[in-house]
């Protein structure tokens, strides 16, 4: 899939928009634009300062939803809140299968494509088996046999839904790569989700975003 990001992508016809307050997938959870949720923030009191970034505290809106198709049933659900976070539920078949929410750590724009293309191919952020970012250790949390060599990222398209009612507004390519690391002292995992994106043909960015794996049981949905 990588060919994409090299300018040899397959013709193919153009895919029909949906129409205005259409919604190509059924968000999960009753989640939706315009609908807003809170998180338990509880596990910050336990042990102040020991993660990365801590989710937003209050209700939060979602001004727009993101759906990544990953086939044979498998898909993204992103909720983008108001500060700078998202709620992201993976589901199988309809299915709930994880709940994660991310704040947005940082953001790189690089100077021109070239630079984009090289570190989608070849930087260690995007599939190195173990990264130093933000004054910690990261180990590539993807499944692979690769052992400690670089592997590629995980390519996905992602569709954008804002407005109300809402609509299919904008779309982009991701070129992925998650990672984790202990926190001890939460016995929990805190999660690193590098991605670059490609959102048209002179916009691209490098985006750091760090979370937690959720449950239900931590957030309350209105």
């Amino acid at each position: 899939m990588l060919d994409r990001l090299l300018g040899r992508r397959p013709a193919a016809p153009a895919a029909a928009l949906p129409g205005p307050g259409e919604l190509a997938h059924a968000p999960p959870l009753g989640l939706r634009v315009g609908g807003r949720l809170q998180f338990d923030r509880t596990m910050y009191g336990v042990a102040p300062g020991v993660m990365t970034e801590e989710l937003p505290g209050g209700y939060q809106g979602v001004p727009c939803y993101g759906h990544i198709d990953l086939g044979d049933g498998y898909a993204l659900h992103r909720f983008y809140l108001d500060d700078d976070a998202f709620l992201q539920v993976s589901t199988v078949s309809g299915d709930v299968d994880g709940i994660q929410g991310f704040i947005f750590h940082e953001t790189v724009h690089p100077p021109d494509k070239a630079a984009f293309q090289r570190f989608v191919t070849g930087d260690a952020h995007l599939g190195a088996a173990g990264i130093d970012y933000a004054g910690h250790r990261w180990t590539r949390a993807t499944q692979t046999t690769a052992g400690d060599e670089r592997i590629p990222p995980m390519v996905y398209d992602e569709v954008l839904y804002r407005h109300q009612p809402p609509r299919r507004d904008d779309d982009l390519t991701h070129y992925a790569m998650l990672y984790s690391r202990d926190v001890p002292e939460l016995s929990r995992q805190e999660l690193l989700l590098v991605s670059a994106e490609d959102s048209g043909p002179a916009d691209f960015s490098i985006t750091y975003s760090v979370g937690v794996e959720l449950t239900i049981a931590d957030l309350d949905i209105t």
